[in-house]
């Protein structure tokens, strides 16, 4: 009785998906449902950076709202943004959704991006999630 309770419990457990918050998925296997990739094109100009970034769901389920985040390794500063709202709390870098674009669908995508100095060396991002889901990035 005991273990035919336990494995119904479990299943259901398996069958419901697992959110933090309003419409931000965890990052779990039960989340297969979401996915993300990134496109990061940076420019480098010595001291400073430009980069044009595209967020695109690759899975099912719209995100939204969203919010894209990242850690940069090196000393790496955002002073200028476009097509987010951008914040910095060194070393992690935080997007949110614009007003007027408050969701990605299935198969969409998002360009973005930013400018920002940097002293030493000018590392690529890592950590990079949409609402706490991984993302795969691709560096040009």
């Amino acid at each position: 009785m005991l273990k035919s309770t336990i494995a119904r419990v479990a299943a259901v457990a398996l069958a419901l998906p697992l959110f933090v918050g309003a419409g931000t998925p965890a990052a779990t296997a039960n989340s297969a449902a979401y996915g993300c990739a990134v496109t990061y094109d940076a420019t480098d100009w010595g001291t400073g950076f430009v980069v044009a970034l595209t967020v695109s769901n690759t899975g099912t389920i719209t995100f939204s709202p969203w919010i894209l985040q990242f850690v940069f390794s090196g000393d790496q500063h955002v002073i200028s943004s476009w097509s987010g709202v951008w914040s910095q709390t060194p070393p992690s870098v935080q997007a949110t959704n614009p007003t007027w674009y408050p969701s990605i669908a299935p198969g969409a995508s998002h360009g973005m991006g930013f400018t920002a100095t940097y002293t030493g060396v000018n590392a690529n991002p890592t950590g990079v999630t949409l609402n706490g889901v991984p993302c795969v990035v691709t560096f040009l």
